[in-house]
């Protein structure tokens, strides 16, 4: 596998946080939610939540404007 520092690092994160989730991907997406707002707020950016047609429900309602 094709690897550098950037990846490693990468791969270190996902893993910690599906341990942190303990294997549970509602808990792993609601922690990555958290963390992109935390992003957004720190940064004073604005992520916008793509809309999929079709799909379900999503978990939580993407920041208001």
């Amino acid at each position: 596998m094709i690897t550098n520092h950037l990846l490693e690092e990468s791969y270190h994160t996902q893993k910690r946080l599906v341990e942190e989730s303990g294997y549970d991907m509602k808990k792993y997406s609601e922690i990555i939610h958290q963390i992109a707002l935390d992003a957004q707020e720190k940064y004073g950016i604005k992520l916008k939540y793509g809309d999929i047609k079709g799909g379900t429900e999503p978990l939580w309602k993407s920041p208001s404007s």
